[in-house]
């Protein structure tokens, strides 16, 4: 019988595809919208990177989402799993203030429809 300790949960997890999705308003600023930061694409990468990082795991690429209509919760999930049809990942690092204005109830339903999907969506924080 095989052992499934934590380890070896945390070794799967590293070889897992990895993901970043990163909000920009238009290619002109390359930033996310005010509403959510106004962060650089950089500082967006950092964010996921260190969150990667802290959870042992390897960013492998970005998905980047532009024009996504304020707190519109089902056009932004809809855009998320489009973007993941094209390019799935296991897990998918958002910055957190991608998501400010969520209420916690809305994010949890991002993260169970994007487990039902097979995506493990993490929050980076700042």
């Amino acid at each position: 019988m095989r052992n499934t300790n934590t380890n070896e949960t945390g070794s799967e997890r590293r070889n897992d595809e990895v993901a970043a999705l990163i909000f920009i308003e238009n290619m002109t600023t390359r930033r996310s919208p005010a509403r959510y930061g106004y962060l650089t694409v950089d500082e967006q990468c950092e964010m996921a990177e260190a969150e990667a990082q802290r959870q042992g795991l390897h960013l492998r690429r970005l998905i980047t989402l532009c024009g996504i209509p304020p707190r519109d919760q089902r056009t932004r999930l809809a855009r998320m799993l489009d973007c993941l049809k094209e390019h799935p990942a296991h897990v998918l690092i958002v910055p957190s203030p991608s998501y400010r204005g969520f209420r916690k109830t809305a994010i949890r339903k991002h993260q169970r429809v994007l487990e039902r999907h097979g995506t493990t969506l993490l929050l980076a924080e700042q």
